[in-house]
Formats: C-alpha cells, sequence, structure tokens
C-alpha cells in the first residue's frame, strides 16, 4: 500500500494544481499539512509560469499495488 500526502492549490488562472509528497507519516494532521502549504507564500512554486495562489486542501491518497505473478 502506497500513501501519499496531497496538497491542493489554485493557481493564479483559477485552474487546481496538486502536489504530492510520497510517504507521509501515519499521523499527519490538516493542521500540519496547512503549515506545509505555507511555502506558497514564500512565492517559490510556479506551475505553468503561473504562481499558486490559496491552499484549497488536503488529502491523504492509498494506492494498493498487485504484482501479477
Amino acid at each position: 500500500m502506497e500513501k501519499t500526502l496531497e496538497l491542493i492549490f489554485t493557481k493564479s488562472d483559477g485552474a487546481k494544481k496538486t502536489l504530492s509528497i510520497a510517504d507521509p507519516r501515519e499521523d499527519v494532521t490538516l493542521a500540519e499539512a496547512q503549515a506545509a502549504a505555507k511555502i506558497i507564500e514564500a512565492g517559490v512554486l510556479t506551475s505553468g509560469g503561473l504562481g499558486l495562489n490559496e491552499f484549497v486542501e488536503a488529502r491523504i491518497k492509498v494506492v494498493t499495488v498487485t504484482v501479477l505473478a
């Protein structure tokens, strides 16, 4: 089972951008994810030349991978 923390932002054109972080801690909280999302305030991230404007949500994505033998 693979887990990914997804942080979703809106871009300056209104579209959404998802930032994925592999292997988050099991007990990560919304408050911690929101604190991590503050990186957008520094203006260091862009998507297609557009700035990320606003944090929308945080979610944990769980994927089960089954290798066929």
